[in-house]
């Protein structure tokens, strides 16, 4: 809601500058229906973060780009190893998928891993899915979708993009060096080439621990698109990433100083052919990542321990989408998906390998080949001029767990041409990982027996639009069933197994105003109550209470500025208890001329440090753009 409102703001303020299609405000989203669909319209919870904004609030990372989102909260596990978690309405970062243009990633466990190796470079805009979507992507949507959609090239363009940043007690933050070209359309050609480095130094906590991890990470992307006709579009992207990284954590008695290096290579071939009332969407995409991760005694420097994994994705996938009549549009879809999995810290009871660290050690490891298969079927079904129907099911199997059937019902009632009521019923699972199936630690062990993780959900939301306001009011719940948690089993060795049910429920409320030509006002307010269903105890590492206010403003002279202020009410840290506080972020920029812009941004403004949640005080960064 917020976004829609900036977007009628830019119109006024860079019409010249602006497509046309950019500054109206009924935005169209693809990833609730996987078709084309208005914000309005579609009954999920949806929201879009366009590249525009998150170039107005100085974002530099997949996080910064997620923090102000409504029903996201972005939190840090004071024990762990400092990387942002995403936590859509409460669920675990591993209940929340995020996709890059749909395609899934070759990433680990959690997807808080990905906050800092998505590039921004190409994005066009991030849309988010608040609710479970298993009945279109299958396993991990219990919480939602975070889909990263990047850009069509369009003009010929070249950017180039340097930033730093510091805080104000000395310690240095990150540096950053982007670039992105789009050639425009050559004939029936185009193509894009994107590519970044960030480098950050270490922050040290009080325990000599590390606030996050530091080092370097590299990126370069490439999409070529080719039109066959005026309908058909062959595209083919490839990807490589690449992070060197270090910490110094706790997971016992001794502190640990771990090396982290990950390759990632991705490479994607597509079909798609649009027409009037109908689209096909064929694809196939590979993703590969190579990690291995060396831990050392942080006193003695002798070698801890270290493993060495791999997961290779090779994904097949089709969607047809014909509109029948004026009452239904069907959207069927099918998926196969083999993956494997590669490690030294796994015991799959096939596949064995023997790898040799540079140390001299040698440890074996096996394999465990996971193959996917999924179908599912859509019916957009304008029941009358008031009330739109989404009727969506999938059925996913595998060759290690059991089948699921996926349903979710969506309805969008008309209340008048500027109130909507709206409603979804569904239901979600997530399937056990490699860790949890297969991991043999010297005190924890996987569980090749687990079954998959499933919820039941349903939301129910009021919308309303006014003359130069819009708000919305939406109550949810969530009931987790066969939840994996590590269990005790003798001394101090620890099983996966399924013995956890939560219920997370709560009640988002958004309202945005335009102010003036050059002004606008964004709200939103999170309600979270969130439990173990078994002990009845708060999940850790949520707030219960999440306010966020932000001032945007423009003017025709090209500067931008946008003032955030959030407030975590009785968040629940993990060690350090409840804790209530409010940060305020300021973003400014200044276009110089026709081919520079000047960006400035001071996170944590009134200084706020606490190593529990945790915040080390005030963040200032800086970045000059060159373009032409």
């Amino acid at each position: 809601m917020a976004v829609t409102a900036l977007l009628l703001l830019s119109a006024t303020s860079y019409a010249e500058d602006l497509p046309a299609e950019s500054f109206t405000l009924d935005e169209v989203v693809v990833t609730a229906t996987r078709t084309e669909k208005t914000t309005k319209d579609v009954p999920s919870a949806v929201q879009v973060i366009t590249k525009q904004t998150i170039e107005e609030q100085g974002a530099q990372t997949l996080d910064d780009v997620l923090r102000y989102a409504t029903g996201i909260q972005l939190t840090r596990n004071g024990n762990a190893s400092g990387r942002s978690a995403v936590s859509i309405r409460g669920f675990d970062s591993r209940f929340s998928m995020i996709l890059i243009d749909g395609k899934r990633l070759s990433s680990e466990i959690d997807q808080n891993y990905e906050l800092d190796r998505i590039p921004l470079e190409t994005i066009e805009r991030v849309e988010i899915v608040r609710g479970p979507v298993s009945s279109l992507y299958g396993t991990e949507a219990l919480g939602g979708v975070i889909n990263i959609i990047t850009k069509k090239s369009k003009t010929q363009a070249f950017t180039l993009d340097v930033g730093s940043g510091w805080y104000t007690n000395g310690h240095n933050g990150k540096d950053r060096y982007s670039f992105a070209y789009d050639s425009g359309e050559i004939g029936k050609f185009s193509i894009q080439v994107s590519g970044s480095q960030v480098e950050n130094d270490a922050l040290f906590k009080s325990s000599g621990l590390t606030f996050e991890p530091y080092g370097t990470r590299k990126n370069i992307n490439t999409t070529i698109d080719y039109r066959l006709s005026g309908s058909e579009t062959l595209s083919f992207s490839k990807g490589y990433t690449e992070e060197a990284t270090y910490e110094f954590v706790k997971p016992a008695s001794v502190v640990i100083k771990a090396r982290d290096y990950v390759e990632r290579d991705e490479n994607a071939l597509s079909y798609t052919k649009k027409e009037q009332d109908s689209e096909l969407f064929l694809r196939f995409y590979r993703s590969v990542m190579d990690k291995s991760l060396d831990q050392y005694n942080a006193s003695t420097q002798a070698l801890a321990n270290w493993v060495r994994a791999k997961r290779t994705i090779n994904a097949y996938e089709g969607r047809f989408t014909q509109t029948l009549n004026r009452q239904h549009r069907l959207t069927f879809g099918a998926e196969y998906r083999p993956e494997t999995f590669r490690g030294t810290a796994v015991d799959t009871k096939e596949g064995y390998f023997t790898v040799v660290h540079p140390s001299g050690q040698t440890k074996t490891g096996s394999t465990a080949h996971l193959n996917y298969s999924a179908a599912y079927l859509q019916d957009e079904w304008n029941v009358d001029g008031r009330l739109l129907a989404v009727i969506s099911m999938r059925y996913d199997d595998s060759n290690k767990f059991e089948s699921n059937l996926s349903p979710k019902l969506g309805l969008t009632y008309k209340l008048t041409d500027a109130a909507r009521l709206k409603m979804n019923v569904a239901q979600g699972f997530r399937s056990p990982t490699p860790n949890q199936l297969y991991q043999q630690a010297p005190t924890q062990k996987g569980n090749p027996n687990l079954k998959s993780e499933t919820s039941h959900s349903y939301d129910i939301s009021i919308e309303q639009d006014w003359a130069k306001s819009t708000g919305k009011l939406t109550f949810f719940n969530n009931d987790v069933s066969d939840m994996i948690d590590l269990v005790t089993t003798s001394g101090s060795n620890k099983e996966y197994q399924n013995i956890s049910k939560a219920s997370i429920k709560g009640v988002e409320a958004e309202y945005t105003r335009l102010l003036s030509d050059r002004l606008s006002w964004s709200n939103s307010y999170t309600y979270l109550d969130a439990v173990n269903g078994a002990t009845n105890e708060r999940l850790q590492n949520r707030a219960r209470h999440v306010l966020t206010s932000g001032l945007s403003y423009h003017n025709p002279q090209g500067f931008t500025a946008n003032l955030q202020a959030q407030t975590f009410g009785s968040y629940l840290a993990s060690p350090g208890g409840e804790k209530s506080y409010s940060l305020w972020n300021l973003a400014m920029s200044q276009k110089l001329s026709d081919h520079h812009k000047l960006r400035i941004g001071i996170d944590n403004i009134f200084n706020k440090t606490d190593e529990d949640i945790p915040t080390l005080g005030t963040y200032i960064h800086g970045s000059v753009q060159y373009s032409f």
